[in-house]
């Protein structure tokens, strides 16, 4: 065991030896053992233990054209759905109803014109005007109590500026928490961060229209064309056309075309998408049980989110308050326990999507419960597995009728 514990010791010398070494051959070395000099930094660093460690994240560089991994699977999501529809259709162009969003006109359909460039304040007569209308005149913090001051949320003796993103309308009892509590303030900033989120899709959509454009002339060269909603919406009034969602997609595809007649099929294709992997290994756990006698006290050692029943650590701090330390001790000795225990899923369980033939009909998987299957537009309807036959599993996007 020994002899263990100083090969480690040795091992854990030789590389910081060589760490030291690599440092003073890159000269980033300092003359005060406190202090390191890492590569990318403008000022010296101060240490405990670690000696010339480089400094992490350095060497991560994003390439031009980067996405973020969720813009980057709405991509592939569109064109994916494209190459499908490709499959069974003789598609030798697409067109594209180009149509940015403006969050402003979504937040108040009346802006017009020259109001897109008035700012956040157009209209209100105070900035806590605007953020009692942001905040459906509710303290920001607490959600209950009506406003009553504003509060700064990088402090202005910080920096911190006068424009409503700064600001939140907070009742006077959250204002005084939210300046002496660093947790509460914390808190309240992420709340606020809350606010400016509800677009989020919607700018990610904006963040890949360039990179859709650039696949989609690779794949249509030459034969990528743009239309407008305004476009679409003459078309279809033109033509006295429902407003719906396949009658829009053929709207948009006649948009460009000139002198078109109205000769629509009345066969409708319908995709589902579906989750294609199911990482979750886990299918139920349940909880840590703590019985005094017949009776259940707590569960969990500490509260997981959303328990409701108390956790043993506020059981026991509850009983030294009612009953004393010593009497709160001798009632957690007598406790019972019955630990928790976790079932798993078969991760080559067939997942929805998946395609099953029943009395030589195609049917789409919406779940399963042994021994049957339920099938998507058949509500609670199942079918029997040993009567069923799979031929193909869940490829993401399936046809549903």
């Amino acid at each position: 065991m020994l002899k263990r514990k100083q090969h480690r010791q040795a091992s854990r010398r030789g590389e910081r030896l060589k760490r030291k070494r690599l440092a003073k051959r890159l000269g980033t070395t300092m003359k005060h053992l406190m202090e390191r000099m890492l590569p990318g930094y403008e000022k010296p660093v101060k240490v405990k233990d670690i000696i010339n460690t480089e400094a992490r994240f350095n060497n991560r560089k994003r390439h031009e054209g980067w996405l973020t991994p969720t813009a980057t699977q709405l991509l592939r999501t569109h064109l994916n759905l494209i190459k499908k529809v490709c499959k069974i259709l003789p598609v030798t162009g697409v067109v594209v109803e180009l149509n940015k969003f403006a969050f402003m006109l979504m937040d108040d359909p009346s802006v017009r014109g020259s109001q897109f460039q008035k700012g956040p304040m157009y209209g209100y007569s105070s900035v806590m005007e605007l953020l009692s209308n942001l905040q459906g005149g509710k303290c920001l913090y607490c959600g209950k109590k009506m406003i009553d001051e504003k509060h700064h949320i990088v402090p202005k003796n910080r920096g911190g500026s006068d424009t409503p993103a700064n600001q939140a309308g907070l009742c006077t009892e959250c204002h005084t928490l939210a300046q002496n509590d660093k947790k509460a303030a914390a808190a309240l900033e992420e709340k606020k961060k809350g606010l400016f989120k509800k677009y989020g899709a919607l700018s990610v959509l904006n963040q890949i229209i360039p990179f859709l454009f650039k696949e989609l002339e690779l794949i249509f060269p030459g034969e990528v064309y743009v239309t407008t909603g305004r476009d679409t919406k003459a078309f279809r009034d033109e033509h006295d056309l429902d407003k719906e969602h396949y009658i829009d997609a053929y709207c948009i595809a006649c948009s460009i075309l000139e002198n078109t007649e109205v000769s629509m099929s009345s066969h409708v294709y319908k995709i589902l998408q579906f989750r294609r992997h199911d990482r979750k290994i886990i299918k139920l756990q349940t909880e840590r049980t703590y019985k005094l006698g017949k009776k259940i006290v707590a569960k969990n050692r500490r509260k997981r989110m959303d328990q409701k029943d108390d956790s043993l650590e506020e059981w026991f701090n509850a009983m030294k308050e009612e009953c004393g330390e010593k009497e709160a001790e001798t009632m957690r000795s007598k406790l019972k326990v019955k630990k928790s225990t976790r079932t798993y899923n078969n991760m080559n369980r067939f997942l929805p999507g998946m395609m099953f033939l029943y009395k030589g009909k195609r049917y789409i998987l919406s779940g399963n419960h042994s021994p049957y299957y339920r099938a998507v537009g058949f509500g609670a309807k199942e079918f029997n597995r040993k009567e069923c036959k799979v031929f193909a599993g869940n490829t993401g996007l399936v046809y549903a009728i």
